[in-house]
């Protein structure tokens, strides 16, 4: 039977290792732009940051790991997003590129993932982009976790209880604002004009 301290010793060594074995996450943006994604690049690097992880911004979307560069990786910390929801656009950039339509770029973005030792990964886009982190993850073969946050301004993607995705509503509404503001100071310059012509 084992005693008391025993036991706390054995805890704090598997914790111990636990801490040791620190997970690597990245974090990326495929496809076009849509309002919100810098609030959901920084809501997930504080959760993961905040569960013991190391974070890394990947730049454009899977543009330089299916090119087999790590020159575009960073690492993020909590002050590096704090406030980033506040700016418009992706602190990490986005592209379209699809690694699927290449095995070769395919295989690139699985060593480059491997290589950097990102075994969890985070991207963010539309059907695109989910479709070819899905290919990844398989590629992979276990040595990778990958979550997909669906964005798209198009609303596209079907999701559970017809649930919009994020972006499509900003940019609906701003979209209605533009097209009716807009066309009112148009008309309200126009008349300004008249008058003072």
């Amino acid at each position: 039977m084992r005693t008391m301290s025993e036991s706390v010793r054995i805890d704090t060594s598997r914790w111990q290792r636990q801490a040791l074995r620190r997970d690597r996450f990245g974090i990326l943006v495929g496809g076009g732009p849509a309002p919100g994604i810098n609030g959901v690049i920084s809501a997930i690097c504080i959760e993961a940051i905040l569960s013991g992880c190391r974070v890394y911004g990947i730049r454009d979307g899977y543009r330089w790991l299916a090119e087999g560069s790590t020159e575009h990786v960073e690492p993020l910390t909590l002050e590096d997003v704090a406030g980033i929801h506040l700016q418009g656009g992706s602190i990490l950039g986005t592209s379209r590129l699809n690694p699927t339509g290449d095995p070769e770029q395919l295989a690139r973005v699985v060593d480059t993932l491997e290589r950097l030792g990102i075994n969890m990964l985070a991207t963010i886009g539309g059907d695109d982009t989910a479709f070819s982190s899905s290919r990844v993850a398989l590629a992979a073969a276990g040595a990778l976790q990958v979550a997909h946050v669906p964005k798209t301004i198009d609303n596209d993607l079907p999701l559970p209880g017809d649930m919009p995705t994020f972006g499509y509503q900003t940019a609906s509404h701003e979209g209605v604002r533009v097209l009716f503001f807009g066309d009112r100071r148009s008309r309200a310059a126009a008349g300004t004009t008249d008058r003072v012509a």
